[in-house]
């Protein structure tokens, strides 16, 4: 046995060395496939420097008065921060509260000058930086659309027809600043409610306006006529109220349940319960007093909850309190992703197919439409460098024009040189 192993392994070593004088040629390997990174691809520049050639035409139809009122609110803002706060990145460049004020000062500086509008347009290219938010696409396509403040019928006690109450913020309602944890989340907060030694959702709509969770609780406010003006309020986020002995008040914003937003006209489009085509609150309003027992279903898919506080308006042409902690300004004030663009940033808008809408609120066409905004606000469906809101104002003009704009523009940012 052992003389037919060493046979065995002799003949092996024997067909090796065989082998090897005779080397069988094999065809090349394929090139090795590039290496898969794992590390997660860089978020996309939320602006960017426009060519000189990319420029608008800096020209303002608009009324003067209204945007000096605007940028002198704006300079109210900053002599009233409290500390510098994080800088923004404009394209990479650092920018400052200080550098934001700066802005604002040279340009109530041009329009005390009642400058021409060539001339405007001269120095504002002359002496400003000019940047582009990316949009969604980051060619610079920003999707605007637009909100005012509604006029609505309410009283201040629950009688006749006034039966939909409006809500103070609840005392067990808590509002988190994440910034305050992680300075990464910067311009974020959540909100809920502690149940358990647990912070968790607060209330949503169904909760509130059809189980009566706050009801009798002493938040009620005031009550409107319908389930349609209070969805209106809880959309606009504010309204003045026009109460049955002649006097307006303001209910304005005080906080929200942070849940999901869910626009109560879309809700009725995809449930298939009125057509997109020619949409209005009126129709929505109709289908709701038709059809009853559908509101809990159809109201309930917007689950965001806006509580309130009244006000007896000192100026009865203020608008209501932005983000930034004082009024906007009808036609002149726009929500941000505040996360992007901060408070009180000066910026121009272009969008090429506008509503045209005049003074009673009559539909006349489409137009472009450009004009100086200052970045004064924000909203819960504003988020990403592709979402701009623009603030319309009151009356029948402003809320044609906010139901009629949803359509792709341009929103510069201008910093001094």
């Amino acid at each position: 046995m052992k003389n037919a192993i060493l046979l065995t392994a002799g003949l092996a070593l024997t067909g090796c060395a065989s082998l090897r004088t005779r080397p069988q040629v094999c065809p090349p390997c394929p090139p090795c496939p590039a290496p898969v990174s794992t590390a997660p691809a860089a978020a996309a520049p939320a602006m960017f420097v426009p060519a000189a050639a990319d420029l608008p035409s800096f020209a303002d139809p608009g009324d003067r008065a209204g945007l000096l009122k605007a940028a002198l609110l704006d300079r109210a803002y900053f002599q009233g921060l409290k500390g510098a706060g994080l800088p923004y990145a404009f394209a990479g460049r650092e920018v400052t509260a200080g550098d934001l004020a700066a802005a604002d000062e040279e340009f109530i500086k041009i329009l005390q000058s009642s400058p021409t509008a060539a001339d405007l347009d001269r120095e504002i290219k002359a002496g400003f930086d000019v940047y582009e938010l990316a949009g969604n696409d980051s060619t610079g396509t920003v999707v605007f659309s637009s909100y005012y403040e509604p006029t609505i019928d309410a009283s201040l006690t629950k009688t006749g027809p006034y039966k939909y109450p409006i809500y103070a913020k609840p005392p067990d309602l808590i509002t988190v600043n994440l910034e305050d944890f992680d300075p990464k989340l910067k311009g974020q907060k959540i909100t809920g409610r502690v149940q358990d030694g647990n912070l968790v959702p607060y209330l949503n709509r169904d909760d509130i306006d059809f189980k009566g969770a706050l009801a009798g609780k002493g938040l009620e406010l005031a009550w409107l006529k319908s389930r349609a003006d209070l969805m209106d309020l809880h959309t606009e986020g504010s309204a003045r109220l026009l109460l049955p002995d002649g006097r307006v008040m303001k209910a304005k914003f005080a906080a929200t349940n942070s849940l999901k937003f869910k626009g109560w006209l879309s809700a009725m489009v995809e449930a298939g319960a009125l057509p997109r085509a020619g949409i209005s609150p009126e129709k929505g309003e109709k289908y709701l007093e038709d059809h009853p027992d559908q509101a809990r279903r159809l109201l309930g898919m917007d689950r965001r909850y806006v509580f309130f506080r009244l006000e007896q308006p000192a100026d009865p042409d203020e608008g209501p309190q932005g983000t930034y902690g004082l009024p906007l300004t009808g036609w002149r004030s726009v929500a941000v992703d505040n996360t992007i663009v901060p408070m009180g940033a000066l910026a121009f808008l272009r969008i090429d197919d506008a509503p045209d809408v005049d003074k009673d609120g009559v539909l006349l066409g489409r137009r472009p439409y450009a004009r100086f905004v200052f970045c004064q606000d924000t909203g819960g469906a504003i988020k990403g460098p592709g979402r701009v809101d623009f603030f319309a104002g009151n009356g029948k003009k402003a809320r044609t024009f906010a139901f009629k704009l949803w359509n792709p523009g341009r929103l510069y940012l201008l910093l001094k040189k």
